[in-house]
């Protein structure tokens, strides 16, 4: 009988835990994407491999957006490197659920920039000016939003040649 209880109590334990377990390896995931991108963002990868580790982190920021649902950090981390990937239609269509379920300033700035890489200046205006309402900090640390940032050619952390 006493081995009864100890096998339920670990199936217990077992159940309780493993929600909790996928949430710690999202953690790492995303801990190891926003390494990938801090790399290539300040220069210490270049060309081919810059994009190939930006790659990384958006795959590692997809992973830890299933595990930490309604979490915006994951959808942070994945549309900067969709947008250093010139990849805007698919920052755009990441961003605009994400922003309409719980708007954060630094979203709403990416999304911006994603609408400006795409073309769409008057909407990268109105998330720009949107993201300033809501948090002025969160433009601040940028001089010019749409010519410094949104321009795809300024974007590329050193493209390949």
């Amino acid at each position: 009988m006493n081995w009864l209880l100890r096998v339920f109590a670990m199936a217990l334990a077992a159940a309780v835990l493993w929600p909790e377990l996928q949430r710690y390896r999202a953690e790492w995931w995303l801990g190891e994407a926003d390494g990938r991108l801090q790399a290539a963002l300040d220069g210490t990868l270049k060309g081919s491999v810059a994009l190939s580790t930006t790659d990384d982190a958006l795959h590692l920021a997809q992973q830890a957006m299933y595990a930490l649902p309604g979490d915006p950090r994951p959808v942070q981390s994945a549309s900067v490197a969709l947008l250093l990937l010139h990849r805007g239609a698919e920052a755009i269509a990441l961003l605009e659920p994400a922003i309409a379920n719980g708007e954060r300033p630094e979203l709403t700035l990416n999304l911006g920039r994603a609408r400006g890489i795409n073309g769409d200046e008057k909407g990268a205006d109105a998330a720009f000016l949107r993201a300033a309402w809501a948090s002025p900090a969160a433009v601040g640390s940028t001089s010019c939003p749409r010519n410094s940032i949104a321009k795809p050619t300024r974007f590329v952390p050193n493209p390949p040649t």
